[in-house]
């Protein structure tokens, strides 16, 4: 995903929110309104809502609809505590995704609902496309992880990967450009939800170790 375009599409929805047009408590348009209004991709409008509501400001209710929160947290700064561990290496980026996200994976196996697994092998196919193609896909990548974490069912483990997510956008620009990496990227990314979709939780959980850690011996040579 472009940062640009994703960075503007937060702060678009933001300031409906700030300016009164979405009120608190009110229901928010559809995926497909937004997207059609703002002129940006159904994904980039999902990802961003997601965002919001990792940083308060938004529920999503899965079978009700969107939300704007009764009490939304337009003046926190989700990035804060980021901040004040400064400068943080991809390395360490990605040693906190090694703890995080292969248990994701496995809990996304036993628990995904049916659209989730359907969903996942769409966008891990989508990504194979694009590297043929030669197109951007750095939107479809982030938003595989993304609903792995959300089909984990762990909101836990799922808010700590948020609060990251900064910096995992910006990390994955980066790991996106070692040698073979894309292409190694779309295979993982397509055993994984192979895995997930025959509910195989240790094979998740592996492959997705593998992939991580696979990026990270990269980054150390």
């Amino acid at each position: 995903m472009k940062k640009n375009t994703f960075a503007t599409t937060i702060d678009h929805l933001k300031k409906k929110i700030v300016d009164g047009e979405w009120e608190p408590g009110s229901r928010i348009p559809t995926l497909q309104q937004i997207s059609k209004d703002m002129e940006v991709s159904v994904t980039t409008v999902r990802e961003a809502l997601r965002a919001l509501e990792s940083q308060g400001i938004v529920s999503i209710e899965h079978g009700r609809g969107m939300y704007v929160r009764n009490d939304p947290l337009l003046l926190e700064d989700p990035a804060a505590n980021l901040k004040e561990l400064g400068d943080i290496s991809l390395v360490k980026l990605l040693e906190a995704r090694l703890l995080i996200e292969p248990e994701l994976a496995a809990l996304s196996a036993r628990r995904a609902s049916h659209a989730q697994v359907k969903e996942l092998r769409e966008l891990a196919d989508t990504m194979v496309l694009q590297m043929e193609d030669g197109g951007p896909f750095l939107e479809t990548d982030l938003a595989f992880h993304r609903l792995i974490a959300e089909s984990a069912e762990h909101p836990v483990l799922q808010r700590m990967l948020e609060s990251i997510y900064p910096l995992l956008a910006e990390g994955r620009k980066q790991t996106n450009t070692l040698p073979h990496m894309r292409t190694k990227a779309s295979s993982y990314h397509i055993l994984i939800a192979i895995a997930i979709e025959e509910r195989h939780e240790e094979q998740a959980r592996q492959l997705m170790h593998f992939h991580i850690q696979d990026m990270l011996e990269a980054l150390k040579k």
